[in-house]
């Protein structure tokens, strides 16, 4: 299972051994640098040189390689040179922190590692100018396939496929993970609000980014068969939103020699030297050297969102949602909500209501309510009520006129939501004929 987002350009076995190797360098080193009180003073040489062979492999079994050749050679020397920097460092590290020096057999490689280091850092600038430039956010493979029956969700909004589709994932050259994808199918979403649930529906090719999505590798005869093209043909027609490479330029960035600060819109990292440290909306990760830790329990206080064809587009966070789609539009935070669909729409919170169309505009509060038509205009402010036709207006104190017409306005109101909701226009007879008649009563 594949999810976006959250795939690193490793493959997940190599990453795996990687950390396996890590882990086995740290416990040899430990081992080391008690190995006076466990009285294997013979086996000092031995156990250090293996803890820097595990280092080695750990780098290189990190090496990047869905990039391209150029790229897997730039990040394998990358990694070499970086792993030869992080052995030089222990050895200065543990001869400084230990009574006696580092042995012999370790201590006189300096100067070959110092060589090795820079080579392979050579090798590495040479091999990354002359491998092919991407932009910063580009689209590659693998491809992904999204089962209709896979959902994701976020805060009080549900994402799903409306049939099996194929999904490229989005991905920052400058970063381990995906930042979103381009989903070849329709998408449809289900929002909770607090006047029930509306649907809506995003037109293909549909652009992401931080949804989640999850599916599986698909061979490239299943990709044929699903998006009726090859999935070379799919990489050269996605296309990355704009929104996107702007999104990806923001942010701050200070780069120092062996220091670099980093924060946008995705994330914030700080890098000194072999540590690094990155906190997302899915938990920290702590890198020293080619030891990874990862914390979950991130807060997600960034937005995620998604653009799909015809100007359609969503934005959604744990606290609520705002999106387009079809000539309707809904804005959802907390236990408010605006939905318009065509020219028709309400606005609802718990202190109030306010309902519109072409014809009208009705506002249902705790203190005020008030009805604007072509015809005439109504207030009603506690007992005193407002009302102004081209005839002239007319204002007058009766308790009975405003609960009645507080009782039509409130009626009436829920039924504009309903009709909305359902998404026909609003019906406006039964209002104006039962206000009238209202105010017929009172005259």
């Amino acid at each position: 299972m594949i999810e976006i987002g959250r795939r690193r350009g490793t493959s997940v076995y190599s990453h795996r051994l990687a950390s396996a190797f890590g882990t086995m360098g740290v416990l040899l080193l430990l081992v080391w640098l008690i190995w006076g009180a466990l009285t294997i003073s013979q086996f000092s040489t031995g156990i250090l040189v293996s803890c820097f062979a595990f280092i080695f492999l750990a780098f290189v079994f990190s090496t990047r390689t869905r990039s391209g050749l150029g790229r897997a050679v730039s990040s394998f020397f990358g990694n070499v040179a970086g792993c030869f920097f992080v052995i030089l460092f222990l050895i200065w590290f543990l001869g400084w922190i230990q009574a006696k020096a580092v042995p012999s057999a370790v201590s006189g490689q300096v100067t070959n590692l110092v060589i090795a280091m820079i080579a392979a850092g050579l090798l590495y600038a040479a091999a990354h100018a002359l491998s092919p430039r991407r932009g910063r956010v580009h689209v590659g493979g693998p491809a992904i396939l999204i089962r209709a029956n896979s959902d994701v969700s976020s805060g009080k909004t549900t994402l799903s496929a409306k049939a099996d589709t194929i999904a490229l994932p989005i991905t920052r050259s400058r970063s381990d993970r995906t930042m979103g994808c381009v989903v070849f199918g329709d998408i449809k979403a289900s929002f909770d609000t607090p006047m029930g649930t509306v649907t809506a529906s995003f037109t293909k090719p549909v652009t992401t980014v931080g949804v989640p999505f999850r599916g599986f590798k698909a061979g490239k005869n299943e990709v044929t068969k699903i998006a009726g093209e090859s999935l070379d043909q799919l990489i050269q027609k996605a296309q990355v939103d704009s929104a996107i490479s702007k999104l990806d330029g923001a942010g701050i960035g200070v780069d120092l020699p062996f220091i670099h600060v980093r924060e946008d819109p995705f994330g914030d990292s700080v890098e000194v030297g072999p540590i690094s440290v990155r906190e997302t909306s899915d938990g920290g990760v702590v890198k020293i050297g080619p030891l990874e830790f990862n914390m979950d329990g991130g807060t997600d206080h960034r937005t995620t969102w998604l653009r799909g064809a015809q100007d359609s587009y969503l934005m959604m966070s744990d606290e609520g949602a705002s999106a387009k789609w079809n000539g309707s539009s809904l804005w959802v935070k907390g236990d408010s909500m605006k939905l318009t669909t065509g020219a028709d729409g309400f606005f609802y919170s718990p202190t109030e209501i306010r309902t519109f169309s072409p014809l009208h505009t009705l506002h249902v509060g705790n203190q005020k309510m008030s009805l604007n038509t072509r015809k005439f205009t109504l207030n009603v402010t506690a007992d005193r009520v407002v009302v102004r036709a081209e005839s002239g207006s007319k204002s007058t104190d009766s308790p009975g006129l405003a609960r009645d017409l507080r009782n039509v306005f409130t009626d009436e109101a829920k039924k504009h939501i309903q009709d909305v909701m359902k998404g026909m226009p609003i019906d406006l007879d039964d209002m104006l004929s039962s206000t009238e008649e209202v105010l017929k009563k009172y005259d």
